[in-house]
Formats: C-alpha cells, sequence, structure tokens
C-alpha cells in the first residue's frame, strides 16, 4: 500500500515538472482548432462553439447554466433570454432545456418559458392573498396578469386547492374560484332577496341589478329550492328567459286559470304570457293532463265548446243551409284558430262530401250550393238562346255539327233529292232554272266520297275534327256578374261568402252553360232546316247572278288592247270577282258556325282567317281562289272558281241567249236611270261612254274612272263623227275642270290676280259644261241609229 502512494507521489512531482517545463514545440491556436474540429467530426468529442468562436462549451456545462439562470430568476425564464447569458446558438438552448424538462418533472416549458414548481407555489401563495381579499378570483383574470394559458394555470392551481390556496373551485363554472365565506355571503343574499319576491321576476334581472355571480346563483338558488328553503320554482333553466315564480303567486296564478278555463271553456295563450306563464301550451297540458283540450294557434279549447261547435255545423248541413262558426265563439279567437276547430270539427263529422269550408269560418251544406246553382237555369237558357240567335261565332264545335247532322241527315237528303230533280224538270224556259244544254251544273262535294254512300256527313265530321281535336270553350258569366245575381237573390248573406261562391261554382256553371248552348243549338238545327234550304235557294240566286255578270263583263273587256284590258280585269277582280269570293268564304264560314257577317264586308284579313279555320281537304281550293284575286287574268279566276265551287252546295247554271239579252238590258236600264238624275260631268262622262261602247259592241263592260280616256278612244270609228267630237270636247272640259279644282285645293282661297283669273276660267268651264251635258246625255237617252246599234 505505501509504494502504492508512493507512485502516486513521484507521477504527481513528473506532472508538476511537466507544467513548468518551457516546451520547444508548441501548437499554435489554428492547429488547435483543426484538432478540436477533427474531434467533433469524428464524434469523439462533443462541444458547442459560442456566438463569438473563441470559446468551446460543452452540452453538460450549458445545462448547469441554464439550471442557475432558472434558479437566478426565481423559479421562471425565457429562453430567448437565456441565449444572451449563455452566448450560444437558440437551438442549443432549446434543445438542453428539452432535455432538462423531460429528465426533471419539477421543470415545465410553458410558451417557450421554464417553470419550476418553486415558482408555482410562490403564485399560488400571491393569488391566494388576493383571494381571500376579494373572495373569488376569475382564471381569465390570472391569465392576463401572469401572462400564462388557462388550461396550465387552472391545473396548477387545482393541485394546490386545500394546501397553499383556501377555497373552492366553481363546478359548474371552472373559471372561478371562491372562498366559503364568499359563498355563505352570497347564499344568504340570495335567500333574503327571493323570500321577499310575490310575484313572477326574471333571474337575468336580478342579477344585472344586484350583481351576483350568474352560475353561483343559479347553484344556490336550486339548492335553496330543493332543501324547501325558498318556497317557489324556477321556469325556463338556466337560461336569459328564466323565472323565479313564489309559490304564493303560483297559487293565485293556478286559481285564476282554473276559474277562467271553468266559466268560459278556453284559455288564451297571451293571457297565460301576461299572467307571466312563458310557456303556456306547456303549462296547460302539465296542469290538464287527463282533459279533452283541443290546441290551436293562439289558445285552446275545451270539449264543451269542440261539441257545440260540431253540433250547429251538423245541423246547418243536414238542413241544407250555412253557418259562420265565429259567432259561436268567443270574439278573442283569431280567425286562424277558428278555421282551424271548424276543420277539426269538419274531420270527426266526416261530412267531407256533403259539405264545405269557405272563408276559413263558415261551413256551407252541399245543397245550399246546389241551390245557388239553381238561380241561374233561366239565366243559361235565355243567354244561350240569345247567343245562338244574334252571334254564334265559334259557338259549336265540329262534333255538335256531326250531331246534328246525323239528327237530320235522312230528311235533309230527302229534301235535297227532290230539289234537284224539280230544277231540272223546270228545262230551258225559267229564267231562274237556266238549263238546257248550256246550263252547267256544279255540286259541293262536303265530304270526301268514298267507302258508304250514306256515312257522308260522318266522313264529313271526321275530317276537321282530326285538324281541331280541343273542344272550344265559351263562358257563362264573370265572377264579378255571378256575385251580383247572388246578392240580389240571397241578401243575408255575407259579401265575402258571396264571393267564395261565386268563385266556387263559376267553372261548374260555365261547363252547364256548354251543356244548355249545345241543347238550344241541337233543337234549333232541327227546327231550321226549311230555313235554311230557302237560303240556299237565295244563295243560289246570287251566285249566278254575279258569276253570269263576270262571264259578260270579260267579254266585254276583251275589245280593248292588252294594256287596258288589264286594267279592266283588276277592276273587275277588286269588285265583283272579290265579292262572289266572299260569298263562297262566307257560305263555308257559316256551314261550321263560324262567322255570320255579311259577305261584302268580308276583308282579305278575314278570308285568310276563315282559311286557318277551314279543314285540309276545303283549305287548299279555297286559298288558291283567295290569291287568284291577286292576279291580272279573270279566266285563271273563273278557273280557281270552278275547283273551289266543287265544295259548296251550289248549282250553278250559264246563262243562255235569252237571259244574257235580258242582262244587258237591265244593266243598260240602270244605267240610263243613273245617267238621268246625275249631274256631275265626271260621273256623265263616264257612264255615257259606258252605254256607247254597249250601244256599238253590245257587250257589257264594268271600267274604273281611269279607262275613260281608252274606251273614248276605242269608240273613234264606232259612232258618228260629229257624236266623237261632241264627247272628245267634253271629255277635255271635264279634263279642265278637275285641273282647276286641284289647283284650288292646293293654293288655297288666296286673292291673288292668278287665282282670280283661275276663277273666271273654271266658271267659263262650269258654264260651258253645263251648255254641253244635255247633249251629251242625248247622245243615250235620244239615240240615232247608226251602223254599231243594238238590236
Amino acid at each position: 500500500m505505501a509504494a502504492a502512494w508512493e507512485e502516486i507521489r513521484q507521477l504527481a512531482a513528473d506532472f508538476q515538472r511537466a507544467q513548468f517545463a518551457e516546451v520547444a514545440h508548441r501548437l499554435s491556436e489554428r492547429n488547435c482548432i483543426e484538432i478540436v474540429t477533427k474531434l467533433i467530426a469524428e464524434k469523439q468529442l462533443e462541444v458547442v462553439h459560442t456566438l463569438d468562436g473563441k470559446e468551446y462549451v460543452t452540452p453538460a456545462q450549458i445545462s448547469k447554466e441554464i439550471r442557475d439562470e432558472l434558479h437566478v430568476s426565481g423559479g421562471r425564464v425565457n429562453i430567448v433570454d437565456l441565449q444572451q447569458v449563455i452566448n450560444v446558438d437558440l437551438l442549443h438552448i432549446e434543445n438542453r432545456a428539452n432535455d432538462i424538462v423531460k429528465s426533471e418533472k419539477g421543470i415545465q416549458l410553458v410558451l417557450g418559458q421554464l417553470i419550476n414548481e418553486s415558482y408555482l407555489d410562490q403564485l399560488a401563495e400571491e393569488i391566494n392573498d388576493k383571494l381571500q381579499e376579494t373572495g373569488q378570483v376569475t382564471i381569465s383574470e390570472l391569465c392576463k396578469a401572469y401572462d400564462l394559458p388557462g388550461d396550465f394555470l387552472l391545473q396548477a392551481l387545482s393541485r394546490r386547492l386545500g394546501r397553499i390556496i383556501h377555497g373552492q373551485l366553481d363546478q359548474e363554472n371552472r373559471g372561478v374560484i371562491f372562498t366559503e365565506a364568499f359563498v355563505s355571503r352570497h347564499r344568504a343574499r340570495i335567500r333574503g332577496l327571493f323570500t321577499a319576491i310575490t310575484r313572477p321576476t326574471p333571474v337575468s334581472s336580478l342579477i344585472t341589478r344586484y350583481g351576483f355571480q350568474e352560475h353561483l346563483l343559479y347553484s344556490l338558488l336550486e339548492e335553496l329550492v330543493n332543501a324547501g328553503r325558498l318556497k317557489g320554482t324556477v321556469v325556463g333553466g338556466r337560461q336569459d328567459k328564466a323565472v323565479f315564480v313564489p309559490d304564493i303567486y303560483s297559487r293565485t296564478q293556478n286559481k285564476w286559470v282554473d276559474s277562467f278555463f271553468k266559466q268560459n271553456g278556453y284559455l288564451e295563450f297571451d293571457a297565460l304570457y301576461r299572467l307571466g306563464i312563458p310557456d303556456p301550451a306547456g303549462y296547460i297540458k302539465k296542469r290538464y293532463k287527463s282533459a279533452q283540450l283541443l290546441f290551436l294557434r293562439a289558445a285552446c279549447v275545451g270539449q264543451e265548446i269542440v261539441d257545440q261547435v260540431e253540433a250547429s255545423v251538423e245541423e246547418a248541413i243536414s238542413s241544407g243551409n250555412w253557418i259562420d262558426v265565429a259567432t259561436l265563439l268567443p270574439s278573442s279567437l283569431s280567425v286562424e284558430d277558428v278555421g282551424i276547430l271548424l276543420q277539426q270539427v269538419m274531420r270527426s263529422l266526416n261530412k267531407s262530401s256533403s259539405g264545405l269550408v269557405f272563408n276559413d269560418t263558415i261551413a256551407v251544406s252541399e245543397k245550399f250550393l246546389s241551390s245557388c246553382a239553381e238561380l241561374f237555369s233561366d239565366l243559361m237558357q235565355q243567354k244561350a238562346e240569345k247567343e245562338i240567335k244574334n252571334n254564334p261565332v265559334n259557338l259549336i264545335t265540329e262534333e255538335d255539327l256531326k250531331q246534328a247532322s246525323l239528327e237530320n241527315s235522312y230528311a235533309n237528303k230527302k229534301d235535297k233529292k227532290d230539289e234537284r230533280r224539280k230544277k231540272a224538270a223546270e228545262g230551258s224556259g225559267s229564267v231562274r232554272g237556266g238549263g238546257g244544254g248550256n246550263a252547267r251544273e256544279i255540286k259541293i262535294k262536303k265530304t270526301k266520297k268514298k267507302g258508304r254512300k250514306d256515312a257522308d256527313s260522318d266522313e264529313e265530321s271526321q275530317g276537321p275534327a282530326t285538324g281541331r281535336s280541343k273542344k272550344l270553350e265559351f263562358s257563362f258569366m264573370s265572377q264579378e256578374e255571378i256575385e251580383d245575381v247572388l246578392k240580389t237573390r240571397m241578401q243575408d248573406c255575407p259579401e265575402e261568402l258571396i264571393t267564395e261562391i261565386a268563385e266556387h261554382i263559376r267553372r261548374p256553371l260555365t261547363k252547364t252553360y256548354q251543356e244548355v248552348v249545345r241543347s238550344v243549338f241541337t233543337s234549333s238545327t232541327s227546327s231550321s232546316g226549311a230555313n235554311r234550304r230557302q237560303a240556299m235557294k237565295d244563295l243560289q240566286e246570287e251566285f249566278s247572278n254575279l258569276y253570269n255578270n263576270i262571264r259578260l263583263f270579260e267579254k266585254g273587256a276583251k275589245h280593248f288592247t292588252d294594256d287596258t284590258q288589264t286594267n279592266l280585269a283588276k277592276h273587275l277582280l277588286k269588285t265583283l270577282c272579290t265579292d262572289i269570293t266572299n260569298l263562297v268564304f262566307n257560305f263555308l264560314a257559316s256551314e261550321s258556325m263560324m262567322t255570320t257577317e255579311n259577305y261584302s264586308t268580308i276583308t282579305s284579313e278575314g278570308r285568310i282567317k276563315i282559311l286557318g279555320k277551314l279543314p285540309e281537304d276545303t283549305k287548299g281550293p279555297l286559298t288558291k281562289l283567295h290569291t287568284s284575286l291577286n292576279g291580272k287574268s279573270i279566266e285563271d279566276f273563273l278557273s280557281c272558281l270552278d275547283s273551289a265551287v266543287d265544295i259548296c252546295g251550289v248549282m250553278v247554271k250559264k246563262g243562255d241567249k235569252k237571259k244574257e239579252r235580258q242582262v244587258l238590258f237591265q244593266h243598260r236600264q240602270a244605267l240610263i236611270e243613273q245617267l238621268k238624275v246625275t249631274e256631275d260631268p265626271a260621273l256623265v262622262l263616264h257612264l255615257t261612254s259606258v252605254l256607247l261602247f254597249q250601244f256599238s259592241t253590245h257587250c257589257m263592260l264594268h271600267a274604273p274612272g281611269r279607262s275613260v280616256p281608252q274606251i273614248i278612244n276605242f269608240l273613234s270609228g264606232k259612232i258618228p263623227e260629229d257624236q266623237y267630237s261632241l264627247i272628245v270636247k267634253y271629255q277635255g272640259l271635264v279634263v279642265k275642270q278637275l285641273t282647276s279644282q286641284t289647283k284650288k285645293t292646293e293654293h288655297g282661297d288666296s286673292d291673288t290676280k292668278d287665282n282670280m283669273e283661275e276663277e273666271e276660267g273654271a266658271e267659263s268651264i262650269r258654264k260651258e259644261l253645263q251648255e254641253i251635258t244635255t247633249s251629251i246625255k242625248d247622245l243615250v237617252l235620244r239615240p240615232r241609229k247608226f251602223s254599231g246599234t243594238e238590236e
């Protein structure tokens, strides 16, 4: 053992000598840095260099300095502040701080700060002093004062309650710590305050007025009520609407509610609100668990009222009357509540098929509604008859025509056959019948004659029906008119009920009215067969006259050159041709009950409208006929007319020589009679030229006024020279007079010298015309025999 100590002393002496001996070769600072760096790279040495790079510090030294600074700072230090003290990078400090927290349970890292248990104990002592002084502290205030998170602070203080902190944590609101003395003081205040309350009082108003801690007040109040120290209940839970109702008030309240319900049989929710009951429906259900109550929107009613209403409604329905339930119920019930009650009664009666609810509060029986509809029976019949008589436009559909035609088809066919046999037997001697070899019979083809011969009317009805399958509908009365009738017949009904009844029966009345109109039409159709046959005869006569006149006028127009002949054809198309076209259109429209207007007033737009309503097989030929009126050829028009007239039931006969002579004579006499009475020079010239043309050519002429010069030129060589010169002179004077009248109209009535001269000239022309007019008329009224004189 002695030898060992001797060896140790020898080594120490050698070490001391080595320390104080002067070395011949020393390491430079650069070499030392390289050596340390090499050792660190090979992980043989663990050191951290400082921020200035002049020193190396071991991790253990960093940890030691951190603990020293934490102790010096009183148990709480910020990591950022440690960087300036230790003089190393912040990353190394954070790493060592995390290691310290993991290894030592008494140290915690909170928001970048190291905190030990001694600091928390000191913090708890400070909080306890404040708690004993104020009676309560809140975690939120402590968080602001000590700059610590609430959860951490609550956890730290909870461990020290009863040991360092003499107080308790509120179990309902864990963010408050208070002392037992504070709780006792509040309990005494709450007990005294709520004992003095005699009516329902909102708890929130007491909290605001007396400064109670909300959660503590609710806890203590519930405790005192459950213990029986406070006589009352808290209604509404722990909410802003919570109300404390003392027992004395509840007893008075229940007594009033029971008395009111017993006397009146209903309860209003608003009345219970005014009594301080925040949930009336819940209160009533709890109070009257066994009673049969009907809950409405703003009230509830007892079974007695429901039975009364049910009996009244059942009596009204069975007697075929109406009843306003609102008059049986308290006026305080709203219209909506009365409506809900009435609907419930109607469901319980199971009378939905014989009673309806109008205006929410009125029960009306079906018998009463039927009696209201019967008030219009006479009006329907009168209106339908008037409609059929005066304005049967679009009233009857194709199906109605089919029905009417089926009822009378046999009789009509027999009458038509007899009529055709009679006309054929009249022969050529009859002026109206025409006939002979020159007669041309054009028959109507109402239907496509394919299939059964006896089913013509059926075929006809099927064609249009496919194009217009939708029935036409026409109204009976407007709702306002229906209301007016009901008001005069039922003066005891309120206006609101009349309005709803009118709206309810309007559609059924309209539907019934359509059936009445069809019935009236069918009956009128069956009784008017003779009238229609007479109308057909008149139509055939008028059509034949127009047709033959057009032929004769066309013959006269062919005496002129192309331009004049074209103008005459256009004039004829616009007048007589348009008339006969309108006659055809009007006939087809009348057959379909689409129009009854006078054919002479039908315009081009009217014809297009009628075309749109005709079936397809009829529309084609009629469209060509309508289009030909805008052409220039009478031949084309007559060709289209022949095609179109095939679909009409008209027999047209071409006039023979005798008939033509009669027409020529009647036309000449009509023009002569007109010439005798007229004094207008222009019209005298027009009539005279047309009559002279007829004298010379034995042809009728239908010409406009602008064609008079061409007619006079045509007469050159056809009449004596002196007559021609006279009519040419008269023509010149007429032209001058018309020109002067035109100038006078343009310049007005100014008194200039030129106007005076023009008036003098016009006066002289007028006098000269008066002198010659009689001679012009005599050319026709007292004709001289010349080579072209009419036989």
